[in-house]
Formats: C-alpha cells, structure tokens, sequence
C-alpha cells in the first residue's frame, strides 16, 4: 500500500509588485503552518519522501513540515503552477520502496487531483492536508484508484 499526502502551501501574502513565484507567507501562513504541521505529527504520520514546488510560498511551508517531520526535502519547480498530469507523471515514476509520499504545491491542481484519484470533491485551504491511500504500484496509480484516509486544515484548530 502506498499514501500520497498533499500539502496546500500556508496563506501567501497578496502584496502586490512583488512576482508569484516570490509570494512570502503572510502572517496567517507563519502561524498556521507549525501548527498544521504538529498536527500531523500527532497523526503519526512520516513521510518517506517530501517534494515541494520552489514557490516561495510552497518552500516556506514545506520547510516547516519537514523539520517537524524529520524528513529530508527536495524542491521541484515542475510543482509550481504543475498540470495535473505533470504531478501524475512524478507520482507514477516513484521508486516502490517510497511508501508514503508527501508533495507541497497549489491549487487548483491539488483538489483536481484529488478529485481524480478519489471521486471526492474536497475543498483545499491554504496550508490543508489530504492523504490517499492507494492499493497499487505507484505505476499502477489510475483515476478512482484512492480513497482519502486523512483530511486537515487550519480552520479546525483554535487560535
């Protein structure tokens, strides 16, 4: 069995004349993130794998997890603005012994995937955690082949 956990990167500031890829968190995103990311913890989860888009924004976020997780993280700028198919490609080319994968990115691509591999239409706030679980290779993985198994976002804590 294999889970795919994809990240939401934290609230970005909306500061204009500033590039998208350059987006900071905003103030929101610096809180919710070690929260979010402690949470996830708690779950007992540990990703055997962290990729992340070089988004600022998307780095920023998924420095935090990985340092709460304990995980190495590698950055991929193919995750910013991806295509779905782009994140599919990446996911189906993972390494067997890699059980649970864990990508950091952007809307709209993760709730179209989501969607994808799971029938669910589920809402993706910023820095909100959806993980799959999949009864296949990586290979293998096809559209309804996945079944949510964790869902997580900012707005179930309290502040």
């Amino acid at each position: 069995m294999h889970t795919l956990l994809l990240l939401r990167h934290a609230k970005a500031d909306s500061s204009m004349g500033v590039a998208d890829h350059k987006r900071p968190l905003s103030n929101k995103g610096i809180h919710d993130a070690p929260i979010m990311a402690q949470r996830l913890k708690k779950s007992g989860y540990k990703p055997d794998m962290m990729v992340s888009s070089n988004a600022l924004r998307a780095m920023t976020t998924a420095e935090v997890f990985a340092d709460v997780l304990g995980a190495e993280l590698i950055l991929n700028h193919e995750l910013y603005n991806a295509h779905e198919k782009t994140v599919l490609d990446l996911v189906r080319a993972m390494d067997e012994d890699i059980e649970n994968l864990m990508l950091i990115g952007h809307n709209p691509t993760w709730e179209i995937l989501i969607e994808d591999f799971t029938g669910e239409t589920t809402s993706m706030s910023p820095c909100s955690v959806v993980q799959i679980s999949f009864d296949s290779t990586w290979e293998e993985i096809k559209e309804g082949s996945g079944r949510v198994i964790y869902f997580d976002d900012p707005s179930k804590h309290e502040d």
